[in-house]
């Protein structure tokens, strides 16, 4: 089953200086539904109008499944409690229990459970997970120690097992160290196997193979199977094998209902509560954050350990979409200095480091805060990935002619209850399991199980300047010394300037960039017409001079303004056919502007190749920029068909955030100003452009979706200066389902295919309430944006 995120309809028409965001404060709302209400898989067909309400009524469908037609209707599964199905119910959405052979989800689980399980235990049960990690570092003397790194909320010890040579003898954390983690989320069964298999193999490896007991002799090895104890136990009772969060009593009513339980994968303090798309305010939401930052006890316990271990690498095992995230999670299109590290490691679409698996940025498809591996990472240097294993349908799949059948999964999370299925799926996350633990030894030049290696630099070049005096930026090694820009200018002789590290913007940057870091220098001296070429060296530790690519820039011949009119008219393109070659309305803008008594100049679209300005290239020499549509619908090219944009649409809006994010400010306007982006999934584009999307269903083309930062106090107003003879206009949104000359839909639907990564970013959907956004601080093309199919919220 492949799913789509929900696409709401709202359209951001201007974005001024960025304002801090202040964290949104958890809420306890009061609910109807304790007692017997219990979890159930839900399914049903739903209009763009009915997801929409879905999400209003604070389902999170980044969990839930959903594929979307043609015709904008929407096939779903969600996991949710029956108060929340009847709520919906009132509302027109009506859903009703999923049913394998006859019988709904929970009563094939309950069934299920009755009979036992084979392969699955529990974490407190006689000879279960903690028996068994206890016996194991019992067995294990000379290279294992048992570690309580604390209490969950009813008391019960949250057990790792260190693997090192003396591994009682040694200080913790005095090797370079990696962990091992599993079952944040109860359901999540698979997890933990993952973790104590992973770690029988290593102990049994050790003094037969070289290289793992080399790996043992020279690093610490953490394996902490159960982070959730009292959940993970309580999905062994009956009727409670859906539970995701811990057993937190919200209501202090005494007994653990449907409003109980906190997402420990959203309690942290990292950008806890940052916005209610990443996390929820509402008790019976599966992503409950808590009362406050760092509430629960398990999410306490994993931070001292975090901050006493100092790991170098995390490996957070959750399930169920054959993903591996890495990265930031709390904003959307969010590379950082240190994805050089985790694409090394993770690999791409056509080459994955867990075979079947597709490699992302963590926010790309859905986005989550207070989550751990942020947490970890920027309070504590660790580089955080999140595999999230297999599908029961995947699994079930995997073996033709044995038992199991995708059709009789009863929901996703369920993964089968077969010890060769659970062996197998181990077995291929193995080898990416013990390259991270390699890799601990020295994190930026990583053991790659693709063969893959991290570059010393990667350039952000672009074609044009506005400006005599020129930024330019590189993501550098921070190993390198004594990193230098040169550049000529008309052929002449080199220049070479300092370099400093760029330390983030007023939303985003400066995180995640423990081992690479941006660094600008600055071009001086060039005037209109001139070209410039550019390149960066720096001296590597036993290498010597090391120099990155070099690129060639040509300054505009208009330059100087205090204002910058983004003329985005897309006169030559299809949506709708237009006349002349350049943009309409630019020069009122210009006169308008300069009226009040600022300078302009102009970046028009359609006479600069049809391509997005860079924000240091362009937009960084301007203290405004107004960006206009003209009377543009879509920006559309040569071949393209409805529903689909091109690839710039997606450039332009990135381009303008980074901008905003150093201090700019925009003024943003038209016809149908960002109504593509708004859209927010019904419009599609070819990231590898040219050519761009002509198909909408072509699988190469991803849904262009609203990657705009405008979060909490920022402001928002519209304004188009009027052409004379015509009334001036402002930006508006469209209802659901009724975009021009588009699809009749409001969501993306489910892609199959292995999805290539745009050079900027992958976008993923954002909600009607504006988001945070951040892109690389040097705009490195991000590899492996992976497929849009059913996953969790890990």
């Amino acid at each position: 089953m492949r799913t789509a995120r929900l696409a709401t309809a709202c359209v951001l028409t201007l974005v001024g200086a960025l304002a801090l965001a202040v964290p949104a404060e958890a809420q306890a709302p009061s609910r109807p539904g304790g007692g017997q209400d219990k979890l159930e898989v839900y399914v049903g067909t739903l209009t763009p109008q009915q997801l929409e309400t879905t999400r209003s009524a604070g389902v999170d469908l980044a969990e839930a499944a959903v594929s979307t037609d043609k015709s904008g209707n929407s096939a779903v599964e969600l996991v949710l409690s029956g108060y929340q199905a009847a709520k919906l119910a009132t509302k027109g959405v009506k859903l009703s229990p999923k049913k394998v052979e006859g019988k709904t989800a929970s009563q094939a689980l309950r069934e299920q459970s009755a009979q036992g399980w084979s392969a699955f235990r529990s974490y407190s049960e006689p000879g279960g997970i903690r028996d068994e990690f206890t016996a194991t570092a019992a067995r294990y003397p000379k290279i294992a120690k048992l570690v309580s790194i604390g209490k969950s909320i009813n008391g019960q010890p949250i057990l790792a097992v260190k693997v090192t040579k003396h591994a009682r003898n040694v200080e913790d954390g005095k090797r370079p160290a990696t962990l091992f983690m599993g079952a944040q989320h109860a359901r999540e069964w698979i997890t933990p196997e993952m973790v104590r298999r992973l770690m029988h193999h290593v102990l049994g490896g050790y003094g037969t193979d070289a290289e793992i007991t080399k790996l043992v002799d020279t690093t610490e090895l953490w394996f902490l199977p159960v982070a959730n104890p009292d959940g993970y136990d309580y999905t062994f009772t009956e009727g409670n094998r859906l539970w995701r969060k811990n057993l937190r009593d919200n209501d202090g009513d005494g007994q653990i209902t449907t409003l109980d339980g906190v997402d420990l994968n959203r309690n942290f303090g990292y950008k806890w509560g940052y916005d209610n798309e990443g996390s929820s305010t509402d008790l019976a939401s599966d992503t409950f954050r808590g009362t406050g930052p760092n509430s629960e006890p398990e999410t306490q316990a994993l931070d001292r350990f975090f901050r006493r271990l100092g790991f170098e690498f995390l490996i957070n095992y959750h399930s169920a979409a054959e993903l591996l995230l890495y990265g930031v999670g709390w904003q959307q299109s969010t590379p950082t200095p240190d994805d050089e590290i985790y694409k090394a490691l993770a690999g791409d679409d056509a080459n994955p480091a867990i075979p079947g698996y597709d490699p992302d940025i963590s926010a790309e498809l859905y986005i989550t805060n207070g989550d751990t591996d942020s947490h970890a990472t920027v309070k504590y240097g660790t580089l955080g990935f999140t595999p999230e294993m297999s599908t029961c349908q995947t699994a079930s799949a995997s073996v033709p002619d044995d038992e199991w059948e995708p059709e009789d999964c009863v929901s996703s999370f369920i993964f089968p209850d077969d010890e060769d299925l659970i062996a197998a799926e181990v077995a291929k996350n193995i080898p990416f399991a013990l390259a991270v633990a390699k890799s601990a030894v020295d994190p930026d030049e990583p053991v790659s199980v693709v063969g893959r290696t991290t570059p010393d630099f990667v350039i952000d070049p672009f074609d044009v300047s506005y400006g005599r005096n020129q930024p330019v930026a590189t993501i550098a090694r921070r190993a390198l010394k004594d990193v230098r820009m040169h550049f000529v200018i008309n052929g002449a002789r080199p220049k070479t300037v300092d370099v400093k590290e760029w330390k983030g913007g007023e939303k985003y940057g400066g995180t995640h960039d423990d081992y690479y870091a941006e660094l600008r220098g600055k071009v001086t001296g060039a005037k209109p017409g001139d070209r410039v070429e550019v390149w960066f060296t720096g001296r590597k530790p036993g290498k010597g001079v090391v120099a990155s690519d070099h690129f060639t820039y040509t300054v505009n011949s208009d330059i100087g303004g205090q204002v910058l009119v983004l003329a985005a008219e897309d006169v030559t393109g299809l949506s709708p056919v237009q006349t002349g070659t350049s943009a309409k309305y630019a020069g009122d803008h210009v006169a308008a502007i300069n009226k009040a008594g600022y300078t302009t100049d102009v970046y028009d679209f359609d006479t600069q190749g049809r391509k997005a300005p860079h924000h240091l290239g362009v937009l960084s020499h301007y203290k405004a920029v107004v960006w206009e549509t003209g009377d543009d619908v879509i920006t559309r090219s040569a071949g393209q068909v409805p529903g689909t944009t091109t690839r710039s649409a997606l450039e332009t809006e990135l381009a303008v955030r980074d901008y905003l994010n150093e201090g700019g400010k925009a003024l943003v306007g038209g016809q149908n100003a960002l109504l593509a982006q708004s859209a927010n999934g019904a419009y599609f584009y070819n990231p590898a452009a040219p050519p761009e999307c002509t198909d909408p269903d072509d699988l190469a083309c991803l849904p262009l979706v609203n990657d705009f930062p405008s979060t909490g106090s920022a402001r928002t107003r519209t304004s188009v200066a009027a052409a004379p003879g015509r009334t001036a206009r402002t930006t508006r949104s469209t209802a659901p389902g009724r975009w021009p000359d588009g699809p009749a839909r409001s969501t993306p639907r489910a892609r199959p295919e292995t999805r290539r990564t745009p050079p900027r970013s992958c976008p993923r959907p954002a909600s009607c309430r504006p988001t945070s956004s951040r892109s690389s601080p040097a705009r490195s093309p991000v590899t492996g944006c992976g497929r849009a199919r059913h996953r969790s919220t890990p």
